[in-house]
């Protein structure tokens, strides 16, 4: 006979066997196939291993880094390397935990994903890795021609879902990743382009127009080019160096069918839209550098740096480099008529560069500068960039990329430095009423100064994609 009590029984015992029957699928999930047990067998092992070079780096409670292997002690592009990792579990981590392996530059930029790179990664995941294992895991890759950094940064970790382990020894980012392993790169030597300043007689008057002696010597810097591959790239432009006692001169001459920059104090993020910009390393040391930018509203932003992007954001954005400008537009500023492009004329005074150390007085004739050049131009639908000498990576801070300045000597003579004279055009004083360009369809010509301070923000902008070219200021 069948009972009330014996039909809830029932229903127990099948809730019962139910869950037991989920439980067991969950448990399977995280056990090795037959077939992929016997491909990894020769690299999981109960006894701990020896690796090339030791390493401490602990992933939260679960697993320690304890070292690797690596084929080679320099890595070369288009050639392969072969890097295993050792790993220690020390407790089992659960289902849906997975490796992850980056691979980034020198600029910290991220290149490759390696995740699913390698047998372990393949057939035996973390979430079957049993506590008191060591486990050896292979890494195989070809470094890729283009490869133009001179290191290769292995990042290492462990993921599920939005989450990463904590590391709680060893070299980190922040962000849950390890820093695991920088490999040097033999890269063959650097072509890098190089540019001549003329020099000047007398001042050069800033309008615009580049039609003083100065600027019929000197010979253009040659094209600009595709951020990222060194390739031909739009917009054209022109770019020239000229200088005298007190002042660096830099022209730049742009084609420009779209000109837009709605920046009406100095010091704003020209970048985000049309300017220029130059980046001045005296000494090619990387450290102690300058970063200056002007757009076509003849608006300015200028910054030093201690070292590569040191100290962030922006730098020491109370620098001033007491630059004077001067604006002559082939167009209308931000509308949608048709427009042909903008000059830009600049006079940097040296002794804006003398306030650091090391100290950079103003050079002699011959004497070589570390310098680049950027323009970058906006579109209906975000920026392009091009640069005189291509970083070839996402950041236009990678210094070894600059070109160099030569200072030729004209009429065979350097003519003393006057240390109290002023630049070209004085700047007005700090917090004076800037004038603008006009911005009628004749050329218009405007100086620049200096005034204001750094416009608040969160965060800049890390990359600037537009056919390829990349900009990280």
């Amino acid at each position: 006979m069948i009972t009330r009590s014996s039909i809830v029984l029932f229903g127990i015992l099948v809730a019962a066997a139910f869950a037991t029957a989920l439980a067991g699928c969950a448990e399977k999930t995280d056990r090795l196939t037959t077939a992929q047990r016997q491909k990894v067998m020769g690299w999981v092992s109960k006894s701990k291993t020896a690796p090339e070079n030791p390493l401490n780096i602990k992933f939260g409670d679960k697993a320690t880094l304890i070292g690797y292997d690596v084929s080679t002690d320099k890595a070369e592009p288009g050639k392969g390397l072969t890097i295993t990792w050792h790993w220690q579990v020390d407790k089992a981590f659960g289902e849906g935990w997975r490796l992850f392996t980056h691979l980034a530059d020198a600029a910290d930029v991220n290149r490759i994903n390696l995740d699913m790179n390698g047998l372990i990664r393949q057939s035996y995941q973390p979430s079957a890795w049993e506590e008191g294992r060591y486990i050896r895991d292979p890494q195989t890759l070809i470094v890729p021609t283009n490869w133009e950094s001179n290191k290769l940064i292995f990042y290492m970790g462990f993921w599920k879902g939005s989450d990463r382990l904590k590391i709680e020894n060893g070299p980190h980012d922040g962000s849950g990743r390890a820093r695991a392993v920088s490999l040097d790169v033999s890269l063959a030597p650097m072509t890098l382009p190089e540019a001549h300043a003329a020099r000047s007689d007398k001042p050069i008057k800033l309008d615009g127009k580049l039609d003083e002696p100065a600027w019929q010597r000197a010979v253009p810097t040659g094209a600009f080019v595709n951020t990222m591959n060194g390739k031909n790239a739009e917009p054209t432009v022109k770019a020239q160096l000229a200088w005298d006692a007190n002042n660096l001169y830099v022209a730049f001459d742009v084609a420009d069918t779209y000109l837009k920059s709605e920046f009406t104090k100095n010091d704003e993020h020209l970048w985000e839209q049309d300017c220029v910009e130059i980046m001045v390393d005296p000494d090619g040391d990387e450290k102690n550098y300058f970063e200056m930018q002007v757009s076509p509203a003849n608006k300015r932003f200028d910054t030093h740096y201690d070292a590569r992007r040191d100290p962030l954001p922006f730098g020491h954005t109370d620098w001033d480099s007491l630059l004077t400008s001067a604006v002559a537009l082939r167009g209308t500023l931000n509308d949608d008529d048709a427009d042909e492009g903008y000059t830009v004329e600049i006079a940097i005074p040296w002794k804006a560069f003398a306030g650091h150390q090391p100290k950079h007085t103003a050079p002699k004739a011959g004497d070589r500068w570390r310098i680049n050049f950027f323009v970058m131009d906006a579109r209906d639908k975000g920026t392009r960039a091009v640069g005189w000498s291509a970083p070839r990576v996402g950041d236009f801070h990678t210094l070894a990329r600059f070109g160099t300045v030569a200072f030729d000597d004209v009429g065979g003579a350097t003519a003393s430095v006057d240390k109290t004279a002023p630049a070209a055009e004085a700047p007005a004083s700090k917090g004076e009423a800037l004038p603008t360009s006009e911005t009628s369809k004749t050329a218009a010509t405007a100086a620049g100064e200096k005034s204001g301070s750094k416009k608040d923000a969160l965060e800049k902008p890390s990359a600037k994609a537009a056919e390829g070219a990349s900009k990280v200021n």
